[in-house]
């Protein structure tokens, strides 16, 4: 066994000198124990107690219940637990610190000392400890931007199109789902649009996304509205504005906790299009979105003895409750092209999308400040989460003539590609911790490469009236199931 002196070192000098850090990888690195980092009298001090134990026997290892619970723990528990070491060895928290500090240090204590009678309590408490609920906060931002871009793209595709001559108008098909309108067919003229049109849509979304090595399962769902006018300028230039509101429930696995957030949004929009069926879209967006997040952490710990005193087995029962605010930017462009067949019409086009997602700092509150596991809230520092996307992708649709108007059946499938949206370390710091030890949690990695498959129909009736309902899923997503439910209506005057 690795002695005190020899520990203090490594720590000193040697690579656990370096913070944050994966304790278990770099215990592995130079081949001793993971908590050989720490001399066992320093943790001594930090507890209740008139004086500090010694050193142990050779024989004996007062950490290997602890080394153990974290070569079991998610690297996120890996990390909070190489912090909690760090900070409680210097004893300040227990020394120096007012009531609160005490406390951190007493449940830092109770952690590690206690993972030797206890060792499944400290695993569920390294695997509790870490914000990595965090990851669906950026989730909840994309699908709501997406909403607002999928559906204005759909309104303009219907604009241009009703603004095309054609020798047989029930060819104006749309070319973006769903919910386009065309004009012609049986009821002929008097499906003709005006110049100035408002539009209404509503939206359901539900799915989950399953437990991965950096993020617990989820179940989720919500809905959305956005509603909007626009204007055409001339037969080939569209602009507008919409207006969306959004509010969705993200729950965790294993009672693990929940997210409900709500989001207003503004963007503007415009669409350029040419007579040979060539077309320019373009669009930016704003929303301020406001999430609460309630993370459940309970587990217990461990009987142990530390300088002279002994403390008793114990059970934490908190939910650490937190308000955090962001900032959602999105930009949209594309182009394409519409080619017509009788009453089919077919378009492949590329779309562009950058979003940022820009989180504010917050602090969580615990339900039991004065309980076991009460002073182990975090304080999150500030992310900024970008994703940058590209889908390719087709559209088939076919016009159907009644004696009410025309019918529009439609499928669109479209590759996307994630350029961005890489795996990052997010700040964070025990809010009672005196030291400020910092720590971090590592966002999940997005895939990279998916299928976006729309199915649906719209329907065109006399007097600038339309509808739609369509059906949106996602293929090859990995770890994440999604199906959306679409419905809207629109008015040209």
């Amino acid at each position: 066994m690795v002695t005190s002196r020899e520990c203090a070192d490594l720590t000193k000098d040697g690579p656990f000198s370096e913070k944050p850090f994966n304790a278990r990888v770099i215990a592995q690195a130079v081949g001793v124990s993971a908590f050989c980092l720490l001399p066992f009298q320093v943790i001594a001090q930090t507890l209740p107690g008139p004086e500090p134990i010694p050193d142990p026997e050779p024989s004996q290892d007062p950490f290997a219940g602890y080394s153990d619970a974290l070569s079991q723990t998610t690297i996120n528990g890996q990390i909070t637990g190489a912090a909690l070491v760090t900070t409680c060895a210097t004893g300040l928290n227990g020394s120096e610190g007012a009531a609160n500090n005490q406390r951190f240090q007493l449940d830092c204590g109770r952690i590690i000392l206690g993972a030797n009678t206890d060792e499944s309590g400290s695993v569920q408490a390294l695997n509790d400890l870490p914000a990595e609920q965090i990851n669906a906060q950026n989730s909840v931002a994309v699908r709501s931007a997406n909403l607002g871009v999928s559906i204005i793209q759909s309104r303009l595709a219907k604009l241009r199109l009703t603004g095309q001559p054609a020798a047989d108008p029930s060819t104006l098909i749309a070319d973006y789902p769903f919910g386009q309108s065309v004009t012609g067919g049986a009821a002929g003229g008097d499906l003709t649009t005006g110049r100035l049109g408002s539009f209404l849509n509503a939206r359901y979304i539900t799915g989950n996304a399953d437990s991965t090595e950096y993020q617990p399962g989820y179940d989720f769902d919500g809905w959305s509205i956005l509603g909007g006018a626009d204007y055409r300028f001339d037969d080939n230039l569209i602009g507008g504005v919409a207006v969306r509101y959004a509010d969705g429930k993200s729950d965790y696995d294993s009672n693990r906790g929940d997210l409900e957030g709500d989001s207003w949004g503004l963007s503007l929009y415009g669409s350029y299009s040419m007579d040979n069926g060539l077309f320019f879209d373009g669009l930016i967006g704003y929303a301020q979105s406001d999430y609460t997040m309630k993370r459940r952490i309970n587990y217990t710990t461990g009987e142990f003895e530390a300088g002279g005193t002994t403390v008793d087995a114990a059970s934490a029962s908190q939910v650490a409750t937190s308000d955090p605010n962001a900032d959602v930017w999105n930009v949209n462009v594309g182009a394409g092209y519409t080619f017509y067949r009788d009453a089919w019409s077919v378009t492949p086009s590329l779309r562009l999308n950058y979003l940022q997602n820009a989180v504010d700092g917050y602090s969580e509150t615990m339900s039991d400040p004065l309980g076991v596991g009460g002073s182990m809230a975090l304080a999150i520092d500030s992310q900024t989460f970008e994703s940058f996307t590209s889908d390719l992708g087709v559209q088939v649709s076919r016009a159907i003539s009644s004696g009410s108007g025309v019918w529009i059946p439609q499928l669109r499938i479209g590759w996307v590609h994630e350029f961005e949206n890489g795996q990052e370390q997010v700040g964070a710091r025990f809010v009672n911790d005196i030291n400020n030890q910092p720590l971090f949690v590592l966002t999940q990695t997005p895939d990279r490469d998916y299928a976006d498959l729309s199915v649906g129909i719209s329907a065109q009736f006399a007097g600038g009236r339309s509808a739609f309902v369509s059906y949106n899923t996602l293929l090859g997503y990995e770890d994440v199931t999604y199906n959306a439910i679409n419905a809207g209506v629109r008015l040209e005057f």
